[in-house]
């Protein structure tokens, strides 16, 4: 924790505004010296818009910012600081090892890169973080979410930086990874670097971070230090009232009748594999990185081939090669993890992106858009999802990933879909947010459809999920269900995964 009165960055009164929108209204953030800092707020609470500032992406409106003792403006000067996005910024094309090199720099001999020391510095840089290198000479497009993930830290981390600041460094990463992370975060603040922690995950701040401090609406709402918080208090602090748990599923069992029939499914690396999903269930298919969910989701959908095995919705079988549109057509949806590479429309407004489909509101391919009735459209579900700003002709890049998140899902809600296979439906999203997400999947799937949660969060699982399959190396190896559906259970038996198959009831 940190010790030194003289703080590493102050920031004082910083105010941004964006036409009419004040997204940020004097805002106050000290961070020491050797300090973990979280900053927490809902989405649109103002936190990305901060973190752009100290980046250099936006210039302030108003405020100063103090580093070191000098006051300076990032949006003109370079400054000593490290960052790592939601949107990591890595080049698929390019290979790992030259990922690592465009921060950390390219090894010379005689003038030219030494591709050997290319190599060479990425697994050192990997290893110096207790993390398990992958082939520098792979390229990044290979590596899974969670992969990427930790190549954007590791790569950030590589600079000789003074303040580092980490934008939900743990939304894909599986339990063990975070803990790696938190690792290297405590090395780091022994070293005396301080981090700017930007995090929903609110139970990892313990044992973590030292000072938390919440914006609300672009506002400072309390900065105090960790000891004497709890999750209720920064909780309320959030949203500015007690949190309403009415989202969390009751973990019950449920004879329901099969929406999706999976036989002997083989795809890549995985399987064979049986499961069903019932109408009105949600069911959760989970996994440490690497288990193989990942893959059986988009299967399904047909974003990814399977070999062998059989696929039913209802009593219908899906033909193996059945294009993805048909599916769709069928009542198949899904919802990609990577939101930013598959999802959003970008420069396109919160609209078009909503209803990039023109049958969601013409009703066949060729009719004219109804336009007026479009609108009410939109203007319903960002009424019903909360979304921040309320504003149909925004651009969605202009959106935080929550608001961008509740937009996604609202897309395939309108489709009328029977079977919603939803990857990381939550990941980078406020607490919130998440709620209202959790409602809508509750609600669609008591109104008859089945949802399928692909997911490594497994608090999650336990909190929304009727059921939960447990897979490792490319099978299930765990069905849980009703009282035995716990973190621990989930926990216990991911890290135990590739033995024998086990149903716990």
């Amino acid at each position: 924790m940190a010790t030194d009165p003289q703080p590493a960055i102050a920031i004082r009164g910083v105010t941004k505004r964006f036409l009419s929108t004040l997204a940020l209204d004097g805002v106050d953030l000290t961070i020491g010296r050797g300090e973990i800092h979280a900053l927490v707020g809902e989405n649109g609470a103002g936190k990305s818009t901060l973190i752009k500032i100290l980046a250099g992406i936006y210039p302030l409106d108003d405020g100063k910012i103090v580093l070191d003792g000098r006051s300076l403006n990032p949006h003109l000067e370079p400054v000593p600081i490290a960052f790592v996005h939601q949107d990591l910024g890595l080049v698929d094309d390019l290979s790992i090892g030259e990922n690592v090199a465009l921060v950390a720099g390219f090894p010379r001999r005689g003038g030219l890169i030494s591709w050997k020391d290319v190599w060479q510095q990425t697994e050192r840089i990997y290893a110096s973080m207790a993390i398990d290198p992958p082939d520098p000479r792979a390229p990044v497009g290979s590596l899974s979410a969670a992969g990427k993930a930790i190549l954007g830290i590791v790569r950030a981390l590589s600079r000789d930086a003074r303040i580092v600041v980490l934008d939900e460094p743990t939304a894909s990463l599986p339990g063990p990874d975070a803990l790696h992370l938190f690792e290297v975060l405590r090395g780091l603040r022994a070293s005396g670097t301080s981090i700017l922690y930007v995090s929903h995950r609110l139970n990892e701040l313990f044992g973590l971070v030292d000072h938390v401090t919440v914006l609300r609406d672009g506002r400072n709402v309390s900065s105090s230090p960790i000891e004497g918080l709890t999750t209720e208090t920064i909780v309320r602090d959030m949203l500015g009232r007690d949190l309403q748990l009415d989202h969390v599923a009751t973990a019950r069992a449920r004879e329901a009748v099969p929406l999706l029939t999976v036989e002997n499914l083989c795809a890549g690396n995985q399987g064979p594999l049986s499961f069903t999903v019932g109408k009105g269930e949600i069911v959760g298919l989970v996994g440490l990185r690497g288990a193989g969910h990942e893959v059986i989701g988009r299967a399904i959908f047909g974003a990814h081939p399977h070999s062998a095995g059989t696929i039913r919705l209802a009593s219908e079988i899906i033909p193996v090669d059945q294009p993805i549109s048909a599916r769709i057509a069928k009542g198949i949806a899904l919802l990609a993890g990577n939101r930013l590479s598959e999802s959003t429309l970008g420069g396109m407004s919160v609209r078009e992106n909503l209803f990039p489909n023109v049958r969601a509101v013409s009703g066949a391919l060729l009719r004219p858009i109804d336009t007026g009735a479009e609108l009410k459209a939109v203007r319903d579900q960002l009424e019903r999802f909360d979304v921040r700003p309320r504003n149909a002709a925004a651009l969605i890049d202009w959106l935080s990933g929550g608001n961008q998140q509740k937009i996604f899902v609202g897309r395939w809600l309108a489709t009328g879909a029977k079977l919603f296979i939803m990857e990381e439906p939550t990941a980078g999203v406020d607490i919130g947010a998440k709620g209202i997400i959790h409602r809508t999947l509750r609600t669609i799937a008591d109104d008859g459809a089945a949802v399928l949660v692909v997911s490594s969060d497994f608090e999650e699982v336990v909190a929304l999920c009727d059921r939960a399959l447990v897979m490792g190396r490319g099978r299930i190896t765990s069905e849980l269900t009703g009282s035995t559906l716990t973190l621990e259970g989930l926990l216990t038996r991911s890290s135990m995964a590739g033995g024998q198959s086990e149903r716990v009831h």
